[in-house]
């Protein structure tokens, strides 16, 4: 073979060879074309079946396609069998091409199913139910916290409650003590101090008001200055509100007054009956303390001296008796229901000269004379004891002491410039000598300033105020410290309001319990 067949022949094999890595090259793209892919979303239908070669075009290919596609199936199986996910492959061999129109392949396109799944190379996975959370924990631990909060504050309440209390002891201690008791009055003050550095410390502030403290082992008193027989609904509202208050604390208040009054035991008995005061308490009056009325004493009702020639005459306009000698008119007699001596006037020539008082038990209580010049001006008043000794002397001259006070024996024991001074001492030396006490007193009373010095005697004063608009200066010395009360009585809540919004020093301030207004019938 020459050169040139060589070369010819090379090239022969050459175009075979073209001709071969062509048919090779076809074969291979359908091998390609055949194998199944990886599940994934199709363009035209999850269920349809991939493309096939025709065998009959070309057996060869259809051959190759076979023995490729099993291949590729084994290595599919591989792959699945390595990574562990179990896929169904569509076999290509039994898939059928189904026959397809537009309609259906419209309908494919806008029906496919979309995996819900999260993509991860190529592949859907299944999604897996998530364990439900109690998203509504933070309900519990809220209420937790607010337990906490509401703790705190019922802590923090008790705790003022326990501070002020403590406070208002050593307060009442403090009104309490003596002028030389020094060392109590500054042991006393430094547990004050103590406790306003707590209230501080816990609320900002010790400008709080307490309750007063009341001891239970205390004597207490009502001062009031004189029992009205018919006292008006002001009056009576403020008894009935410290007879209320003692009560439900469980106290018994006595009560002190001051004037002279006759009638006091049986208006005493009427507030009794009219619940005005409690039926156990007792009535202490100066007057009848002096003169031994409160002592039970039998005595004798005293009768008028008369004599043969007296001549008398009943007045029935007056309910009076008129006495005259012969024709000089020397008495006017007046008695009560039960006949016994009320009054007796004495007469000189017409002129008045004296008039005897008689108590309840018919007996002289006193006498009072007369300006022979004037007769409506008292100038001296005597005043007797009930076994008929002198017991005081008030005289109205300039030439005599105001009131001088004698013993059972007429001694004279002291002399008074005004009745502030003799009250004052009866009450230190008589009424309350030996006896922790306490007095409550009306800022209205006349003798509520000179009650105030009885504090550096150990006697503790606490003035009530019923009404904002009462007595403005006395409330006026009050709030400004002038007279250094440290405890008063409000009359009702906006009297207690306004003592605490206005005061400029610490006060206990306890407000009078409320009581149900009677309906009276007319």
């Amino acid at each position: 073979m020459s050169f040139f067949d060589r070369n010819k022949k090379s090239a022969d094999n050459g175009g075979n060879h073209l001709e071969n890595s062509e048919d090779t090259t076809q074969v291979n793209n359908n091998q390609f074309s055949s194998v199944p892919p990886y599940p994934q979303q199709s363009a035209t239908s999850a269920t349809a079946a991939p493309i096939q070669p025709d065998p009959q075009v070309d057996p060869n290919v259809a051959q190759n396609v076979s023995s490729n596609t099993d291949q590729s199936v084994d290595a599919h199986a591989a792959f699945n069998s390595e990574s562990h996910i179990t896929d169904n492959v569509p076999d290509p061999q039994n898939s059928v091409t189904p026959e397809t129109h537009p309609a259906d392949n419209n309908f494919s396109q806008n029906t496919s199913v979309q995996p819900d799944g999260p993509e991860l190379n190529g592949y859907y996975y299944e999604e897996q139910p998530v364990p439900e959370k109690d998203n509504n924990d933070w309900v519990s631990t809220e209420e937790d916290l607010q337990g906490i909060i509401n703790q705190e504050n019922d802590v923090k309440k008790q705790l003022r409650y326990q501070l002020l209390s403590a406070r208002s002891y050593y307060n009442y201690v403090l009104r309490s003590l003596g002028n030389d008791q020094e060392n109590a009055r500054t042991e006393t003050n430094s547990q004050v101090e103590k406790i306003n550095t707590s209230l501080k410390k816990w609320f900002d502030t010790d400008d709080m008001a307490n309750e007063i403290f009341l001891d239970p082992n205390r004597n207490y008193f009502i001062f009031h200055d004189h029992l009205e027989v018919n006292p008006d609904d002001g009056e009576r509202q403020m008894w009935r509100k410290l007879t209320k208050t003692f009560d439900n604390h469980g106290f018994l208040a006595n009560t002190i007054t001051v004037s002279y009054d006759d009638l006091a035991n049986q208006t005493w008995t009427d507030y009794q009956n009219s619940d005005l005061v409690n039926p156990n308490s007792y009535l202490l009056n100066m007057y009848n303390d002096l003169q031994g009325r409160n002592n039970n004493v039998a005595v004798s009702p005293a009768e008028i001296p008369f004599e043969e020639n007296y001549r008398i005459e009943h007045d029935t306009d007056k309910n009076i008796d008129k006495v005259y000698d012969e024709d000089n008119l020397i008495m006017e007699v007046a008695r009560n229901n039960r006949g016994q001596l009320k009054v007796i006037r004495h007469y000189d020539k017409d002129k008045l000269l004296s008039r005897d008082i008689f108590d309840v038990n018919g007996v002289n209580s006193a006498t009072q004379f007369y300006d022979p010049q004037n007769p409506n001006r008292v100038v001296r008043e005597n005043f007797y004891r009930q076994d008929g000794t002198l017991v005081m002397i008030k005289s109205y001259t300039d030439s005599e002491p105001f009131i001088q006070l004698f013993s059972q024996g007429n001694v004279l024991i002291s002399t008074f410039k005004n009745d502030e001074e003799l009250i004052f001492w009866w009450l230190k030396n008589q009424a309350l000598r030996n006896m922790q006490a306490t007095i409550f007193v009306s800022i209205d009373s006349i003798f509520y300033k000179k009650l105030l010095e009885l504090r550096k005697y150990s006697v503790e004063i606490i003035p009530i105020i019923m009404t904002q608009d009462q007595n403005a200066g006395i409330v006026t010395d009050l709030l400004n410290g002038t007279d250094k009360v440290t405890a008063v009585f409000a009359g009702n809540d906006n009297v207690n309001g306004y003592l605490n919004k206005n005061a400029k020093v610490k006060m206990d301030i306890s407000t009078l319990e409320d009581v149900e207004t009677p309906i009276y019938k007319h």
